[in-house]
Formats: structure tokens, sequence, C-alpha cells
């Protein structure tokens, strides 16, 4: 896991995510090797079939991975969790 801090000041939580499901694998070829989650602040993206030497890249090359990865949507009831809190 790496955690990296954008020019906005935010923290973003980084860790390589790899697929356990041997449907998601079928039904999501680009996922089946896994992808980066980057999560800040309830904000959450994903970065499929990421580079393997991911982890000892330098911050300014993290961050240009976060501004191509994909915003994951929040789901029905992590919305109302996070309207609740």
């Amino acid at each position: 896991m790496r955690t990296v801090r954008d020019a906005q000041g935010r923290n973003w939580r980084i860790w390589h995510v790899v697929p356990q499901s041997a449907v998601l694998i079928q039904t999501s070829p680009q996922m089946g090797q896994g992808w980066l989650c980057f999560e800040s602040d309830g904000d959450k993206r994903r970065m499929a079939q990421p580079p393997e030497h991911w982890a000892t890249m330098t911050d300014a090359e993290l961050l240009e991975l976060l501004s191509g990865a994909s915003e994951v949507k929040k789901t029905e009831r992590e919305a109302e969790k996070t309207v609740g809190e």
C-alpha cells in the first residue's frame, strides 16, 4: 500500500487488488490481472492492468496513474451510509 498527496492536498491510499473470482476474470478480462485501487475520503478510482512496478513508482508517477483511473460509482448502500454519517 502507498499513500500520496495530490495538488489539492488530498491523501490517496493506493493498493493492488487481485481478483479471486473466476466469474470476474471471465466476464471482465481487463480486470482479470487485477487493478490499482485509489481511495481518498470516500472517492474511489480503479486502474485496470497496472504496471508491475507500481509500488516503486514516484509519487508524481502514481498521481499520473490516478489521473487516468476510472471513477468507481458508489453503490446505493454506500451512498446511504454516507448520508447517515
